[in-house]
């Protein structure tokens, strides 16, 4: 017997109607395996672009710790102001 979680198929059915813009009644007309089969890569295709962000990332931390060698050049100081006495009458 066939046992489908609803709560878990409403919830693929809404991110594969959000993230591909295919209609419900689509997805509704598929049989049951096809949609599974849809779900299975729409997962993988989901770890593999994790996988790539992962690595970019990486990349752009690799990047932005190689360039914080580079010291930025210091502001010359400004001179201090001169100490003047006034006189007290």
């Amino acid at each position: 017997m066939l046992r489908v979680d609803v709560r878990n198929l409403v919830r693929s059915k809404l991110y594969i109607c959000r993230d591909y813009h295919i209609q419900p009644s689509e997805i509704d007309r598929m049989v049951y395996f096809e949609f599974e089969y849809i779900i299975e890569d729409v997962n993988k295709e989901a770890k593999e672009q994790e996988k790539k962000n992962k690595e970019e990332q990486k990349q752009y931390e690799s990047m932005r710790k190689g360039t914080s060698s580079y010291k930025t050049p210091q502001a010359p100081k400004m001179p201090s102001m001169p100490k003047v006495s006034i006189p007290k009458f």
